[in-house]
């Protein structure tokens, strides 16, 4: 076996997507059953959370009250070619959540991914729809504090630019706009990428 191939394979054990079939040399089915490669994946995952928990506050903190921030690390680990540098794995991680299931997921690491991106100097414009009023719900995962137990839909978009005093305004959109319901059923109904609750430059 040629070394790229060898590479590919380790590769994918590592990030759980490659299971050694018959086919498959003894040494690989040893390496799958190894702990140590158990506790290399195990070390893997603590080195994203180590590094994204203070690069993804806000992020992290919604996926770790939801429950969700292992599955979606775990995720993101099978599905992307992560940067070895630090400083790319953040917006690598807050792009890859554009596509989540949850709407305030997208919202919420959108929001925080055109935050990083202004604040290093991007001169585009984004916005960010919202299905509810983020103030106090990016006010609780600031302070690492609950969410709020519960909150009527009320539609809203956050315009982030370096252009703004305080680098993002939020806005209330009016209920009457057939344009802004039908947006927003779609954002609440679709588990994929879509531009009503995803950060768009203008």
């Amino acid at each position: 076996m040629d070394l790229a191939s060898h590479q590919r394979i380790l590769l994918g054990m590592m990030r759980a997507t490659y299971q050694p079939g018959a086919g498959d040399a003894p040494y690989y089915h040893r390496v799958s059953c190894s702990p140590d490669l158990h506790e290399a994946r195990g070390n893997v995952l603590l080195w994203r959370v180590y590094v994204l928990e203070r690069t993804c506050v806000l992020t992290v903190e919604l996926l770790r009250q939801a429950g969700l921030l292992e599955d979606a690390l775990q995720a993101f680990i099978r599905q992307e070619n992560i940067s070895p540098f630090r400083e790319y794995q953040p917006l690598a991680f807050l792009g890859f959540l554009a596509g989540h299931e949850d709407p305030l997921v997208v919202s919420v690491s959108q929001f925080e991914l055109a935050l990083m991106k202004v604040r290093e100097g991007d001169p585009c414009r984004y916005m960010v729809d919202w299905s509810y009023d983020p103030a106090p719900i990016l006010q609780a995962l600031a302070q690492q504090a609950p969410l709020p137990d519960r909150a009527d839909p009320d539609l809203h978009r956050v315009e982030i630019s370096g252009e703004l005093p305080y680098l993002f305004e939020i806005k209330r959109l009016a209920r009457d706009s057939a344009n802004e319901r039908s947006r927003f059923h779609t954002a609440l109904t679709r588990g994929s990428r879509y531009k009503s609750t995803g950060a768009t430059s203008q």
